[in-house]
């Protein structure tokens, strides 16, 4: 292995540090991003974050991830390793965070809950047209109701 090779995230390929994914962290020699982890959605952070690991995931449960992705096609670049799936469970389209994005995917997060989702394009309009018309909110009161893993949500010990 050479020094001057990059680290990409296990989860999207990427070795850029973006907006849109967010830090790169590594563990073990196992490397991430910080927003490709959060919105998998087979994964959930189970500890404190530490200034030495994968922002409270674990190794184990990371690579377990990327063995999920690795039989889901991004609907996007049609590439394996899609983590990140709408949260309407009988929606099937799956990608890879920064795709998902690019997509026009829209992400719904509450940080104070540990809650972070995301919805695919046409869902995410759905959902937004269905609040209108019932109560009238704008799209920051879309909850988390469809949810297909665990609350992410960080824990301390006590």
């Amino acid at each position: 292995m050479g020094h001057d090779r990059k680290v990409s995230c296990v989860l999207c390929g990427r070795c850029e540090e973006t907006k849109i994914t967010g830090a790169l962290s590594t563990k073990d020699q196992i490397t991430a991003h910080q927003n490709c982890l959060l919105f998998s959605s087979g994964i959930y952070c189970r500890d404190s974050p530490q200034f030495d690991d994968l922002f409270g995931f674990s190794t184990e449960d990371v690579m377990d991830e990327v063995k999920r992705g690795s039989k889901l096609v991004c609907n996007k670049c049609k590439k394996k390793g899609a983590t990140a799936g709408c949260e309407v469970k009988r929606c099937k389209k799956s990608y890879h965070y920064p795709c998902a994005v690019q997509e026009g995917a829209q992400t719904i997060e509450d940080a104070d809950k540990g809650k972070y989702g995301l919805y695919c394009f046409a869902h995410y309009q759905k959902i937004q047209i269905n609040n209108e018309a019932t109560n009238g909110h704008d799209s920051s009161s879309t909850n988390l109701q469809t949810s297909k893993k665990p609350s992410k949500t960080v824990s301390s010990k006590v």
